[in-house]
């Protein structure tokens, strides 16, 4: 399977975000992502116009670490 290049190598916490580039980060397809937006596993985004809709570097990075904690207090569970 080739890789994704488009995949950021680090998200910029001063920086926003369209959906295309949250679902690389997070490594899920682009209507996972937006699935994720709509049962509120992941905020709204700030909507820029009617098809443009982004998120903070900021709130993703800490997106990903609450995740990544989530994950991991459910091993220590076992």
């Amino acid at each position: 399977m080739p890789h994704n290049l488009n995949l950021p190598s680090a998200i910029n916490p001063d920086a926003s975000y369209r959906a295309r580039t949250c679902a690389n980060f997070f490594g899920i397809g682009l209507s996972t992502w937006w699935h994720w937006v709509k049962t509120g596993k992941a905020k709204r985004g700030t909507k820029l116009g009617p098809k443009t809709t982004v998120w903070d570097g900021a709130y993703l990075l800490e997106l990903k670490r609450a995740l990544i904690a989530e994950v991991n207090s459910m091993g220590d569970a076992k």
